[in-house]
């Protein structure tokens, strides 16, 4: 036991709890509450505030003060609150760009709903959506609803770790932090990093079996080929060397299973292949990654009567720039196709609903997310209209009207009572495939590929393809 730990025994003895804080929470407001150039603000810590106060200085971090004083004590709820958790009309207002990423985290947070009502709930965070506004949103198994909810950052005005009730200053920094271990997220991206890739390695190893999606997926020698080949790339391995040997183990393993979950449409196949096809300009960020992906679909297919057949047509595919793949689609197979990946979604979505163990519904509840077509669907339509723009020469042009475009097509797969069933996530599974095709595409925000102008219009510039 340290001294510090002895110490504050001994005044508890002595002056009994709450006494004991009293004089703590005293002291603490004389050093940090009366000083303001040594007030305590996690992230900021040039912060000023008239008072002490649990005050928002960012979408993740507040001021410390004494818990008594900075608001009313909240005793952990035992009904679910009548009003949702989130505000459709505020949700709405919020920029349709964001970046997903998985951590698991147990907290107790005090969160003030869209009637203003506080009330302290225990969540198992899975997912936590970052907006371009600086607002972050976490997708979270709540205890007390024994479902899937939402929680907006701003709304939670105090949070503890669930365990130790310790008060944490940072929230999305700690999510952040955890989430560079947690082994789903290392396999997601992984998967995102590749998408193009995979994609189109399925295809061509598998389209000479039939027709149909359902006969577009890997298994036995030919997923653990694709698999292996997949984790000696380069960001696979710098990620999975972030992780402990064990957990290193099950994000192989993760990336191993949703490989085998993976169905490829025509149009995604399409939309991937012009994505990495060559092109005439003397830049052409592919280039390797297109070559190592021919040789490898070559190395598989070895032995295969189709094998042949298979490997010129991808030759073909992406070395040709002349052959404009996938500017058109066959809509009647689309449609075809697409009814299919979302059946699959509907028995994911059944099957992790129907699990009663939390560990179970939530390993469940992620394979579902990683093939939820809508987030798929806006991956693949934002690709073939950037693919559109560069194609035109159309280099700059207004992000937000293009990123709504891409938000009505997705919607128009949907049918309007499956639109109402997602809810909410519809419109951040979208972002997230948005999101993901910019980055498949080349477009970085740290390159300004996208920016606000000084009359507040914000654009997407594809000329910063050539410098990335």
């Amino acid at each position: 036991m340290g001294l510090r730990t002895a110490a504050e025994n001994f005044l508890k003895k002595v002056f009994g709890d709450a006494l004991y804080r009293e004089f703590r929470d005293a002291y603490r407001n004389v050093r940090f509450g009366d000083d303001k150039s040594k007030d305590r603000v996690t992230s900021d810590l040039s912060h000023e505030a008239p008072e002490p106060q649990w005050k928002a200085v960012g979408a993740s971090t507040y001021k410390w003060v004494s818990p008594s004083k900075a608001q009313p004590e909240l005793k952990e709820a035992k009904v679910a609150p009548a009003e949702p958790e989130t505000d459709a009309v505020e949700e709405d207002q919020r920029p349709l760009l964001c970046e997903k990423f998985l951590v698991k985290d147990h907290l107790l947070i005090d969160y003030v709903d869209r009637s203003g009502k506080a009330t302290r709930r225990r969540i198992n965070v899975e997912e936590v959506y970052a907006y371009d506004d600086g607002v972050y949103v976490l997708r979270a198994w709540c205890l007390l609803r024994k479902a899937y909810r939402t929680f907006v950052g701003t709304r939670i005005k105090g949070c503890r770790d669930g365990a130790s009730k310790e008060i944490i200053f940072d929230l999305l920094s700690r999510l952040k932090k955890r989430s560079y271990a947690d082994p789903g997220n290392v396999a997601k991206e992984t998967l995102d990093d590749l998408s193009l890739e995979i994609v189109i390695a399925i295809y061509s190893l598998t389209n000479y079996r039939g027709k149909g999606v359902k006969k577009r997926y890997v298994s036995g020698k030919q997923k653990n080929a694709l698999v292996d080949w997949l984790l000696e790339q380069p960001k696979a391995q710098s990620l999975l060397l972030s992780l402990e040997t064990d957990k290193r183990t099950e994000a192989e393993d993760l990336v191993r299973e949703s490989i085998g979950d993976i169905k490829v449409t025509q149009s995604d196949y399409e939309t991937s292949a012009r994505t990495m096809k060559r092109n005439r300009s003397s830049y052409d960020r592919y280039e390797v990654r297109r070559q190592e992906l021919i040789d490898f679909v070559e190395e598989t297919l070895k032995g295969e009567p189709a094998k042949d057949t298979a490997f010129i047509r991808l030759k073909e595919d992406l070395l040709d720039p002349s052959f404009r793949i996938g500017r058109e689609i066959d809509r009647d197979k689309f449609n075809e196709e697409f009814v299919t990946i979302k059946k699959d979604s509907t028995k994911a979505e059944k099957k992790y609903k129907s699990k009663k163990k939390e560990a179970v519904i939530s390993k469940q509840y992620r394979r579902f997310e990683r093939r939820e077509p809508a987030r798929l669907l806006a991956i693949e339509v934002a690709l073939r209209h950037l693919g559109d723009c560069l194609d035109d020469e159309r280099l700059l042009f207004g992000r937000e009207d293009f990123e709504e475009k891409i938000r009505k097509e997705v919607a128009e797969a949907f049918t309007p009572a499956e639109l109402i069933q997602a809810g909410e996530m519809f419109r951040k599974r979208v972002s997230h495939g948005i999101s993901t095709a910019y980055c498949n595409f080349g477009l970085r925000k740290s390159n300004r590929s996208w920016f606000t102008d000084s009359t507040g219009k914000s654009w997407l510039d594809l000329k910063t393809l050539k410098t990335n």
